[in-house]
């Protein structure tokens, strides 16, 4: 059994991260913009609604690739 650290990559072939620090960059998507919709009572903004999307978008792919090992 190898000691090598497992990277998933963010998009596709694009940059690799531990699974540690692919969850802390989908949270900083999401929490970011969670934070804002509550200070402004459940409005969403169009950005915020795109980090909620894109945090989406990456949990599926991680999940796709954990599928796979």
């Amino acid at each position: 059994m190898s000691n090598e650290v497992k990277k998933y990559h963010w998009f596709y072939e694009d940059n690799s991260y531990t699974l540690e620090e692919y969850l802390n960059k989908v949270e900083e998507l999401i929490s970011g913009a969670t934070g804002q919709m509550q200070e402004l009572d459940g409005d969403l903004f169009m950005s915020e609604y795109h980090k909620l999307i894109e945090g989406s978008v990456k949990l599926s792919y991680l999940n796709e690739q954990l599928k796979e090992e």
